[in-house]
């Protein structure tokens, strides 16, 4: 990863922690539809892996936690999505 995407990812990370809602519709533009390949590739299910991931998002929202993503954001998105997975049927 380049610098300035590290930096650009910091930026993004400060506004999300901002409760920034525009923020927050571009991590998911950036991030969302590859956690939902990611996650039917393990699910095999394309109703759960879409709910799932959606889930995803809302409680990464609703727990406004972003101090504690660390760059690369796209690592810890998959690493959490990795153990989502791991826990269901």
């Amino acid at each position: 990863m380049k610098d300035y995407e590290l930096k650009e990812e910091k930026v993004l990370l400060r506004a999300l922690e901002e409760r920034n809602i525009r923020a927050f519709m571009q991590f998911y533009k950036n991030y969302g539809e590859d956690l939902l390949i990611f996650t039917y590739t393990h699910l095999r299910d394309p109703q759960q892996a879409a709910k799932t991931v959606d889930e995803f998002f809302e409680s990464l929202w609703l727990e406004a936690n972003f101090e504690a993503i660390n760059p690369p954001i796209y690592t810890f998105l998959i690493d959490q999505m990795r153990k989502i997975c791991k826990q269901k049927p």
